[in-house]
Protein backbone atom coordinates (compact mmCIF):
# COMPACT_ATOMS: atom_id res chain seq x y z
CA UNK A 1 0.00 0.00 0.00
CA UNK A 2 2.85 2.40 0.98
CA UNK A 3 4.03 2.08 -3.13
CA UNK A 4 0.46 2.92 -4.22
CA UNK A 5 0.59 6.08 -1.60
CA UNK A 6 4.04 7.19 -2.48
CA UNK A 7 2.44 8.19 -5.59
CA UNK A 8 0.28 10.82 -4.25
CA UNK A 9 3.25 12.30 -2.14
CA UNK A 10 3.55 16.24 -2.64
CA UNK A 11 7.36 14.52 -3.25
CA UNK A 12 5.97 13.66 -6.78
CA UNK A 13 2.81 15.81 -7.38
CA UNK A 14 4.49 19.17 -7.23
CA UNK A 15 7.17 18.10 -9.98
CA UNK A 16 4.51 16.62 -12.05
CA UNK A 17 1.86 19.50 -11.67
CA UNK A 18 5.11 21.75 -12.94
CA UNK A 19 6.10 19.16 -15.70
CA UNK A 20 2.16 19.36 -16.90
CA UNK A 21 2.06 23.29 -16.80
CA UNK A 22 5.69 23.59 -18.64
CA UNK A 23 4.09 20.88 -21.70
CA UNK A 24 0.87 22.89 -21.75
CA UNK A 25 2.68 25.90 -21.97
CA UNK A 26 5.23 24.96 -24.77
CA UNK A 27 2.97 22.59 -26.73
CA UNK A 28 -0.65 24.02 -26.00
CA UNK A 29 -0.82 27.80 -24.81
CA UNK A 30 -0.03 29.98 -22.37
CA UNK A 31 -3.59 30.81 -20.97
CA UNK A 32 -3.44 26.60 -21.04
CA UNK A 33 -0.65 26.48 -18.75
CA UNK A 34 -2.12 29.47 -16.52
CA UNK A 35 -5.60 27.28 -16.13
CA UNK A 36 -3.55 24.98 -14.44
CA UNK A 37 -1.44 27.00 -12.15
CA UNK A 38 -4.89 28.74 -11.17
CA UNK A 39 -6.24 25.03 -10.67
CA UNK A 40 -3.35 23.65 -8.43
CA UNK A 41 -3.50 27.11 -6.06
CA UNK A 42 -7.04 26.28 -5.84
CA UNK A 43 -6.78 23.13 -5.02
CA UNK A 44 -3.62 23.97 -2.71
CA UNK A 45 -5.31 26.58 -1.06
CA UNK A 46 -8.36 24.94 0.10
CA UNK A 47 -6.43 21.73 1.22
CA UNK A 48 -4.61 23.60 3.51
CA UNK A 49 -7.42 25.83 5.04
CA UNK A 50 -9.45 22.50 5.21
CA UNK A 51 -6.36 20.75 7.21
CA UNK A 52 -5.69 23.82 9.37
CA UNK A 53 -9.73 24.47 10.55
CA UNK A 54 -9.79 20.43 10.96
CA UNK A 55 -6.45 20.31 13.38
CA UNK A 56 -7.22 23.89 15.05
CA UNK A 57 -11.33 23.19 15.66
CA UNK A 58 -12.36 19.35 14.11
CA UNK A 59 -12.35 18.14 17.95
CA UNK A 60 -14.75 20.76 19.01
CA UNK A 61 -17.40 19.95 15.96
CA UNK A 62 -17.24 16.72 16.96
CA UNK A 63 -17.09 15.57 13.27
CA UNK A 64 -14.33 12.75 13.98
CA UNK A 65 -12.21 14.71 11.07
CA UNK A 66 -8.33 14.93 11.70
CA UNK A 67 -7.34 16.72 8.41
CA UNK A 68 -8.47 15.96 5.27
CA UNK A 69 -6.32 13.92 2.92
CA UNK A 70 -3.79 15.78 1.15
CA UNK A 71 -2.86 12.88 -0.80
CA UNK A 72 -5.96 12.31 -1.97
CA UNK A 73 -6.95 15.96 -3.25
CA UNK A 74 -3.64 16.54 -4.62
CA UNK A 75 -3.70 13.08 -6.39
CA UNK A 76 -7.57 13.95 -8.38
CA UNK A 77 -6.74 17.31 -9.17
CA UNK A 78 -3.25 16.74 -10.71
CA UNK A 79 -3.53 13.23 -11.99
CA UNK A 80 -6.63 14.11 -13.70
CA UNK A 81 -5.62 16.65 -14.70
CA UNK A 82 -2.85 14.81 -16.88
CA UNK A 83 -5.41 11.78 -17.67
CA UNK A 84 -7.64 15.52 -19.42
CA UNK A 85 -4.73 16.74 -21.19
CA UNK A 86 -3.77 13.12 -22.75
CA UNK A 87 -7.03 11.57 -23.34
CA UNK A 88 -7.29 15.07 -25.66
CA UNK A 89 -4.51 13.87 -27.57
CA UNK A 90 -5.61 10.64 -28.03
CA UNK A 91 -7.73 8.42 -30.33
CA UNK A 92 -11.69 8.09 -29.53
CA UNK A 93 -11.21 4.49 -28.41
CA UNK A 94 -8.36 5.40 -26.06
CA UNK A 95 -9.90 7.99 -23.93
CA UNK A 96 -11.91 5.94 -21.91
CA UNK A 97 -9.08 3.69 -20.67
CA UNK A 98 -6.93 7.19 -19.92
CA UNK A 99 -9.20 8.17 -17.85
CA UNK A 100 -9.98 4.48 -16.26
CA UNK A 101 -6.54 4.17 -15.30
CA UNK A 102 -6.19 7.66 -14.25
CA UNK A 103 -9.33 6.95 -12.02
CA UNK A 104 -7.99 3.57 -11.09
CA UNK A 105 -5.00 5.09 -9.76
CA UNK A 106 -6.70 8.27 -7.68
CA UNK A 107 -8.98 5.53 -6.28
CA UNK A 108 -5.65 3.24 -5.24
CA UNK A 109 -3.98 6.26 -3.45
CA UNK A 110 -7.12 7.47 -2.34
CA UNK A 111 -7.92 3.67 -0.47
CA UNK A 112 -3.99 3.57 0.47
CA UNK A 113 -4.25 6.45 2.57
CA UNK A 114 -7.07 4.49 4.96
CA UNK A 115 -5.40 1.12 4.68
CA UNK A 116 -2.31 2.61 6.60
CA UNK A 117 -4.25 4.42 8.68
CA UNK A 118 -2.89 8.01 8.14
CA UNK A 119 -6.38 9.11 6.82
CA UNK A 120 -10.60 7.91 7.41
CA UNK A 121 -12.59 7.31 5.10
CA UNK A 122 -14.65 10.58 5.64
CA UNK A 123 -10.81 12.52 5.30
CA UNK A 124 -10.23 11.01 2.30
CA UNK A 125 -13.74 11.72 0.55
CA UNK A 126 -13.21 15.59 1.82
CA UNK A 127 -9.29 15.67 0.15
CA UNK A 128 -11.11 13.81 -3.34
CA UNK A 129 -14.07 16.71 -3.06
CA UNK A 130 -11.75 19.43 -3.21
CA UNK A 131 -9.57 17.99 -5.37
CA UNK A 132 -12.40 17.39 -7.88
CA UNK A 133 -13.60 21.00 -7.30
CA UNK A 134 -10.06 22.21 -8.21
CA UNK A 135 -10.07 19.64 -11.78
CA UNK A 136 -13.45 21.22 -12.32
CA UNK A 137 -12.32 24.36 -12.85
CA UNK A 138 -9.08 23.54 -14.79
CA UNK A 139 -11.89 21.42 -17.16
CA UNK A 140 -13.85 24.43 -17.56
CA UNK A 141 -10.74 26.90 -18.83
CA UNK A 142 -9.26 24.02 -20.52
CA UNK A 143 -11.28 22.53 -22.71
CA UNK A 144 -12.55 26.02 -23.86
CA UNK A 145 -9.31 26.23 -25.64
CA UNK A 146 -7.89 24.62 -28.81
CA UNK A 147 -6.37 21.87 -28.98
CA UNK A 148 -3.17 21.48 -30.48
CA UNK A 149 -1.04 18.48 -31.27
CA UNK A 150 1.83 16.89 -28.66
CA UNK A 151 4.58 14.65 -28.92
CA UNK A 152 3.19 12.08 -26.27
CA UNK A 153 6.01 9.43 -26.95
CA UNK A 154 8.72 12.02 -25.92
CA UNK A 155 6.52 13.93 -22.94
CA UNK A 156 5.24 10.03 -21.51
CA UNK A 157 8.93 8.87 -21.48
CA UNK A 158 9.83 11.86 -19.37
CA UNK A 159 6.67 11.04 -17.58
CA UNK A 160 7.72 8.22 -16.57
CA UNK A 161 11.23 9.02 -16.00
CA UNK A 162 10.02 11.54 -13.14
CA UNK A 163 8.06 9.47 -11.71
CA UNK A 164 10.78 6.88 -11.25
CA UNK A 165 13.19 9.23 -9.98
CA UNK A 166 10.93 10.95 -7.22
CA UNK A 167 8.88 7.78 -5.85
CA UNK A 168 9.97 7.33 -2.24
CA UNK A 169 10.53 10.76 -1.61
CA UNK A 170 8.68 12.60 1.03
CA UNK A 171 8.00 15.77 1.43
CA UNK A 172 6.83 17.29 5.09
CA UNK A 173 4.08 19.73 4.28
CA UNK A 174 1.69 17.72 6.84
CA UNK A 175 3.93 18.56 9.41
CA UNK A 176 4.51 21.98 8.13
CA UNK A 177 0.48 22.61 8.01
CA UNK A 178 0.21 20.52 11.26
CA UNK A 179 2.31 23.54 13.04
CA UNK A 180 1.13 26.06 11.14
CA UNK A 181 -2.82 24.95 12.23
CA UNK A 182 -1.50 24.67 15.95
CA UNK A 183 0.30 28.26 16.17
CA UNK A 184 -2.84 29.77 14.43
CA UNK A 185 -5.07 28.10 17.67
CA UNK A 186 -1.86 29.62 20.13
CA UNK A 187 -2.38 33.19 18.83
CA UNK A 188 -6.19 33.24 17.73
CA UNK A 189 -7.41 30.63 21.08
CA UNK A 190 -9.11 29.78 18.11
CA UNK A 191 -12.05 26.61 18.95
CA UNK A 192 -10.58 26.53 21.96
CA UNK A 193 -12.56 28.78 24.18
CA UNK A 194 -9.31 31.24 25.00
Amino acid sequence: MLFISDFGDSAVLLPLALFLIVVLWRYQSWPAAVSLIQALGICLATLVMLKVAFIVCGASWHAGIGSPSGHAGMSAMIYGALGVVAARQASWWQRPVILAGVWLLVSGIAMSRVALGAHSYAEVVIGVLAGLAALGYFLFRYLRLPDRKMNWALIATTLCAGLLVLHGIHAPLEQLIRHLALATRAMTGACTGA
